[in-house]
Parts: structure tokens; sequence; C-alpha cells
């Protein structure tokens, strides 16, 4: 009996020891599954919150392929019809948080690697009226901000190219879009100098750092533009932008572009480049969709010369042309697929010289300042464009585009040949006088282009 009593504690004894055993072993299993969902959890915020990082970012971009023929002689030193890729954008948008957007564009396009935009956008919370930009972004300008992957034609008019190389300026921008008013201001202030190539004595370009402004003077940019609703017959836009600026001088003199009136300047002078356009919309909802749009400007632009040195006795004087340019759209839509375009565009940069003024007029030379003609540089020149686009759908556009490029005619004058410029074959020969600018010299140009977007 009293063996029975002891093996019965032992058993017992060992039952409570295993189920005491049994629990702890328990209590740390529900632990460390603990700290398993704990982790998972703490790894699951984690994702969630880089996701939301990431729905805040959108990615866009096209690429352009094009095929294109210039019907001029003076390229015929290399190919004439070629394929290239036009831009191969990709552009990030960034929303930070509510009203500030950031955005970067790289354009990839084979041997012009470049940034185009690079900028912040912060907007205000009390009215949500006024945003600030700054950065690298388009100049205040209708066809300038004009998306390339949406343009009608090929290639932005003359003297927008001329007047806004690159299309990009580096500054900051204020822009203002009342609730109330369909109306849009912008105020920018620019380095002024961006994409424009200022040379001196040795042929260096002084303005070659893109980053940095060329001189201590900022340029002003301003457009206003208003929106005319026409009820059920469409919509009218229209407005006005003007640009005041000045280049530094390098030069002791300055020419004005009547070839009459020369001015003594001091190096580090502002030599002003100011002038003003006005712009309109039509966008009319008949017969499928229709729209007509233009823009004139006028003023003065200025290139800036070189003063002489020791080594190079005769300097190069600036320069300031009056000038005048304007386009013309007409945009018609052909179905839900197809649209045809066409543009009238017109520069004279300089206003002030007739064709058969050019190699006529002319700035003598002086001891410190060599000659300067009239030149083909003086001629106005028009372009008739006209395209077609199908769109074979949302992403995929095919253009066929075709330019006519008519210069202005230079005079003839007893005693003086009329001008010419020569020209370099394939084969390297100088044909001489090979350009006849008393005539309309070959300067067309068919571009078929396919455009990609997502």
């Amino acid at each position: 009996m009293k063996k029975l009593k002891v093996f019965l504690f032992l058993l017992v004894s060992i039952i409570a020891l295993n189920l005491s055993a049994q629990e702890q072993s328990q209590a740390e299993k529900i632990s460390e599954l603990n700290e398993k969902v704990n982790g998972l959890l703490e790894r699951a915020a984690t994702s969630e919150s880089d996701l939301a990082k990431l729905t805040k970012i959108k990615v866009s971009g096209y690429i352009q392929s094009q095929y294109q023929n210039f019907e001029t002689p003076s390229l015929l030193s290399k190919s004439q019809n070629y394929f290239s890729l036009r831009r191969v954008r990709v552009k990030f948008t960034y929303e930070a948080t509510d009203g500030v957007k950031f955005v970067l564009q790289p354009d990839f396009a084979p041997g012009n690697l470049s940034l185009k935009d690079a900028y912040v956008v912060v907007n205000e919370h009390w009215k949500k009226t006024f945003s600030l930009w700054a950065g690298k972004f388009n100049r205040p300008n209708y066809e300038v901000e004009y998306s390339s992957s949406q343009r009608e034609l090929t290639e932005r008019s003359l003297v927008i190219r001329t007047l806004y190389p690159g299309e990009r300026a580096i500054g900051a921008k204020l822009e203002y879009n009342p609730l109330s008013v369909p109306i849009h201001f912008q105020l920018a202030v620019l380095n002024g100098a961006d994409g424009i190539t200022i040379n001196n004595n040795a042929g260096t370009n002084l303005n070659a750092a893109d980053n940095i402004d060329y001189d201590n003077s900022k340029d002003i940019m301003a457009r206003v533009t208003y929106n005319l609703p026409l009820g059920s017959f469409g919509g009218l836009d229209f407005g006005a932008h003007g640009y005041f600026g000045s280049l530094k001088s390098m030069a002791t003199t300055t020419y004005s572009s009547d070839y009459s009136t020369v001015t003594t300047a001091k190096i580090g002078d502002k030599i002003g480049k100011n002038w003003i356009g006005g712009e309109f919309q039509l966008f009319a909802d008949v017969l499928g969709g229709l729209s007509v749009k233009g823009e004139y400007i006028a003023g003065k632009n200025a290139s800036i010369g070189y003063a002489s040195t020791t080594a190079i006795p005769l300097g190069v004087a600036n320069f300031q042309n009056n000038f005048a340019g304007y386009y013309l759209y007409l945009i018609k839509n052909l179905g839900k697929k197809n649209q045809f375009a066409f543009r009238y565009d017109y520069y004279d940069p300089n206003t002030d010289i007739n064709g058969k003024d050019v190699t006529i007029k002319g700035y003598a030379a002086t001891a410190n300042l060599a000659k300067k003609m009239s030149s083909k540089s003086d001629l106005a020149t028009s372009t008739f464009g006209f395209a077609f686009h199908h769109y074979f759908d949302d992403n995929i556009r095919i253009t066929a585009c075709y330019e006519i490029v008519q210069n202005e005619k230079v005079g003839t004058t007893a005693g003086v040949s009329n001008y010419t410029e020569n020209y370099t074959q394939n084969d390297g020969q100088v044909v001489l006088k090979g350009l006849d600018y008393s005539k309309v010299v070959p300067q067309n140009v068919f571009t078929l282009r396919i455009q990609a977007k997502f």
C-alpha cells in the first residue's frame, strides 16, 4: 500500500511537470508567433508607405521617329535625307504633398542628351489662385508652352525658334488664375541668355555654361490670356506677352539695323532686347472640329560682338535689329482618326532693310572695327506648312508634313552682282555662286514622323 502511494505521487509529479513544461512551451510559441505577426504588420506598413509614395509618381513620355528629305543644295556636303530620332523624352511628375509638384524631363535623343525640364511648383492653399515655379521650364508663350507631342506642325514657327532657342530658361515664375474670372497671368524672372551663343575674339562661347547666367542682369517675361466662351459654337482665347531683357556688351560700339546709326558702348553696358506680341486661339465646334490660331511679335533683338585686341586688331560691334514675325494656323479634324493642319509663318529679322539693300548697305571698317555688310541674315522668310495626321490609336500618331520655304529676294543694282553664296558638294568640290538669292533658293523639307506616347 505504501509502495502504491509512492508510485501515485511520482506519477502525479511527472504529469504536473509535463503539463508545466507544455504550458511554458505553448507560451513561448505564442510569444514567438506574436513577434512574427508584429514583424509582418511592420513590413506591411512600410510597404504601404512605399506604395503611397509610388502612387504619387506619374511617368509619361513620347518617342518621335522620323524620315526627312531636304531640298536644298547647301546641304550637299551632308546627307539630304535620313532617318532620325527627333525627341525621346520621359517625364517624371511627383506630387509630394497637396499643392507641391516636382517635374523632371530629360531628352534621350542620340547625340543630344539634355535636360529639358527640372522645376518645382508650389500652389498656395488659401484661395488656390497663385502658384510659384522655380527651376528650368518653358518660357511664357503660347507656341513655346504648347507640347511638342500635340503640336500640329512638326516644329515651331521660325520667329519662335529664333527668339526662344531651346524654348526653356532657368528662373522663377509666378502664375495667377482667379476662380471667378477666366484670366491667366504669368510673370517670369529669367537668366535671359539661355541657348544663345556669344563668342569672344578667340571664338570661345562665353555663354556655354547652361546652368548659370552670362551676366548680372535678369530678363522679365509677362503673359496674360483671357478665355471668352462662345456658347455652343466654341471658345476664343486671346492675350499678349512681352519680353524685357538685355545682354552684356563685350564691344565698344553698337550698330543699328538701319545700317546708318552707330552708338558708342562700354564693355559691360546693357544692350537691350525687348519685344511684345499679341495672340489668339479660336476653337469652333463645327464640321467635326475646327480651330484657327495666330500670333504676331515685333520689337528689337540684339547680338553681342567683342572688342579688338593686340592679337586681333579689328573687333566686332554689337548689333541691334528691329524685327517682326507672325504665324497663322488652320486646323480641321477629318473624322475621329484624321486631322489636317496648315500654317503660314513669316519672320523678318531686320525690318529696316529690304532685299534690294542686301550687300549694298553696310558699315565701313574703321581702325578698330571690321566692316559689316547687310547679308542674307537680313532677309525675310515665309514658310507654308501642310501636315496630315492619322491617329492610329490613343498612343500612336503618324504625320506627313511638307514645308515650302520662300526667302525674300535680293535686288539687282547696276554694277553690283546678285547676292550669291557658295556650297560644297558631297565630293568636296566647292560650287561657286551656287545659291542666287535674287531667286527663291530651294529650302523645302518633307517629314514623315511616327510618334508613340505613353
